[in-house]
């Protein structure tokens, strides 16, 4: 079956969170043909892909504004002269630490349980 016009533009506004009778409105399209094209598993795949590529941009983001901070609380802890800023920056690499030790950890033991099974995939 050939896919809708309505397709891609639909499972976009879908997957940035509109209904699917407001998606059809922004996108021109009747709203029993909005949801004709929604009920197909396809399209069901497409708004999840879209939004795993909305999420993993946005972690890209995030991890370099994080190495950011990071290097401003080491700046912080480093230079300032004011006992308080220097106290608040170390509780806050402090407070860091601990989940992401954690974090790390838990990411070798998955990727470990994962190296031992064939086929064998724990979500991400």
């Amino acid at each position: 079956m050939k896919k809708s016009k309505f397709f891609e533009p639909l499972a976009v506004a879908v997957a940035a969170g509109m209904t699917i009778k407001a998606a059809s409105e922004v996108v021109n399209c009747a709203v029993s043909t909005a949801y004709a094209v929604s009920a197909d598993d396809d399209f069901r795949r497409r708004v999840s892909a879209i939004r795993t590529e909305a999420v993993a941009g946005a972690v890209g983001r995030l991890s370099d504004m994080a190495s950011r901070a990071v290097d401003t609380l080491g700046e912080l802890l480093d230079a300032s002269n004011d006992p308080p800023v220097r106290l608040n920056a170390a509780k806050a690499i402090l407070g860091a630490v601990g989940p992401m030790a954690e974090f790390a950890e838990l990411r070798a033991r998955i990727d470990a349980i994962e190296a031992t099974g064939p086929g064998l995939k724990v979500a991400r």
